[in-house]
């Protein structure tokens, strides 16, 4: 699956490695848990009759001055970590960037939003790199914490990608603050709580801007229910804050929003409703 589109002069497409449909829908009850701050009977309450999430993975392609760069490569493929059901149903990434037009081999740059394994796994699933001539861009902090001894249960998952991801790309790999320009029309945009260096990409061209959120939120019930931590958020209370501020950037300024894990392409505008928001998906 691919979608065009142009921020100013940035073109860009956005590239699915996969997106799980029913049976294979995962639950929303185990992205929504009573040990994350969600009680059973609100989440009950809040699906109206909702039992799963579409869980997308859309990786972003962005045209810039320096070359094409990617945001999010995915879980690539011969990936088993959530069952052998799942193998088939990602690492579509090449396939698409095919239909799309795009090399692997000319690919200039890779920008992480962080290093958990569904946005990284996808630049090193082989053991070498996927993009043998790109640079990689990821926050110091992100860096850092999956250099350094990681005792997080929920953390684990991930360590292995991220640490292969940092080993392969090395001296390529180029830590970032926030606020920085990493690529020309590319910032980096504070988002930390998910991970330590979490982070948003914003992209803006000729007046036009698109906010990548990465794993800000997963599902709208997290617009409706913005105070809804998952057991994937490290740091629960500044991730909920990220969450926030970003939601009423997007509102407040109008900008344009690209979400990962949103059903393929993951693209929208957020509305306020009260003290909550709402999403509305581009049409498509």
């Amino acid at each position: 699956m691919i979608y065009q589109l142009s921020v100013g002069r940035l073109e860009c497409v956005v590239v699915s490695d996969g997106q799980p449909g029913p049976p294979f829908e995962p639950a929303l009850g185990d992205f929504f848990t009573p040990d994350a701050g969600v009680p059973a009977d609100v989440l009950q309450d809040a699906c109206r009759g909702r039992s799963t999430l579409t869980c997308g993975y859309n990786c972003l392609f962005v045209s810039t001055p320096d070359g094409m760069a990617v945001i999010d490569t995915g879980l690539g493929p011969d990936f088993l970590g959530y069952g052998e059901y799942i193998e088939p149903l990602v690492g579509q990434l090449d396939g698409g960037m095919t239909a799309a037009g795009l090399s692997r081999a000319n690919l200039a740059a890779v920008v992480f939003t962080h290093l958990h394994q569904d946005h990284s796994r996808g630049a090193i699933w082989s053991g070498d790199l996927t993009f043998p001539a790109a640079s990689a861009y990821a926050h110091t902090s992100e860096v850092a914490f999956w250099s350094g001894p990681v005792d997080l249960p929920s953390a684990q998952p991930h360590v292995e990608a991220a640490r292969e991801t940092i080993r392969l790309f090395g001296e390529r790999l180029h830590p970032f603050e926030y606020d920085a320009e990493i690529l020309p029309g590319v910032r980096a945009t504070a988002a930390p709580g998910h991970t330590p260096g979490h982070t948003a990409i914003l992209l803006q061209s000729q007046g036009e801007r698109l906010l990548c959120v990465g794993d800000t939120f997963y599902d709208p019930l997290q617009l409706t229910n913005p105070n809804w931590a998952t057991p994937w958020d490290l740091d629960a209370p500044a991730s909920i804050a990220s969450r926030r501020l970003l939601l009423e950037r997007a509102v407040d300024e109008q900008i344009l929003v690209h979400a990962y894990h949103l059903p393929f392409p993951g693209l929208g505008r957020v509305q306020r409703k009260g003290s909550t928001f709402t999403w509305h998906p581009l049409p498509t």
